[in-house]
């Protein structure tokens, strides 16, 4: 199962990377998401919240309660990319919205201040659309909805790069 998933996850990121090109061909690549070391899943070892992992490896990852709590994911500057902790909090999501078939969700979209309005528009886009191809890829169903807010809806209306880094964000509301 977790082969599968991360074989899925593989193609997913592919994916993204190669659909990144903006039209006036400037291409936006994504780093590797960095990761905070997490071991190998033991299916007998501890498994808080359904999530694969024991509390010790969530409190590593930020994530100090049950995942699904967790409502937003975070992105680095001008990237579509998905990190592990981010991962892991869609994955509370996508386990709850398989076993609730029918139940709505919104993906809100959402980028810093920095670039144009139309571009920001787009990479709102782009962020909601990884976030639902993740959802689906995890067999939650297609029954969501994305929406781009791009910078129109800052958390934080700082010019800092901490203000700029909550604002980076998809929203998943259910």
């Amino acid at each position: 199962m977790n082969r599968k998933i991360g074989l899925m996850l593989t193609i997913l990121m592919s994916l993204i990377l190669t659909a990144c090109a903006s039209k006036n061909n400037e291409q936006v690549t994504d780093p590797e998401p960095t990761t905070t070391p997490v071991a190998e899943v033991d299916p007998n070892a501890n498994n808080a919240f359904g999530s694969g992992l024991s509390m010790d490896q969530l409190r590593a990852l930020g994530i100090t309660g049950d995942p699904r709590d967790e409502k937003v994911v975070y992105f680095e500057y001008n990237s579509t990319a998905i990190d592990r902790r981010s991962q892991v909090i869609l994955g509370a999501h996508a386990r709850y919205l398989g076993q609730n078939a029918g139940t709505r969700v919104s993906l809100e979209g959402h980028a810093d201040e920095r670039g144009t309005r139309d571009y920001n528009l787009a990479l709102g886009e782009r962020r909601a659309n990884v976030v639902s191809d993740f959802l689906n890829s995890a067999n939650a169903g297609s029954n969501n909805q994305t929406i781009s807010y791009g910078e129109e809806r800052p958390v934080d209306t700082a010019h800092t790069e901490s203000a700029w880094q909550r604002n980076r964000r998809v929203e998943v509301k259910y």
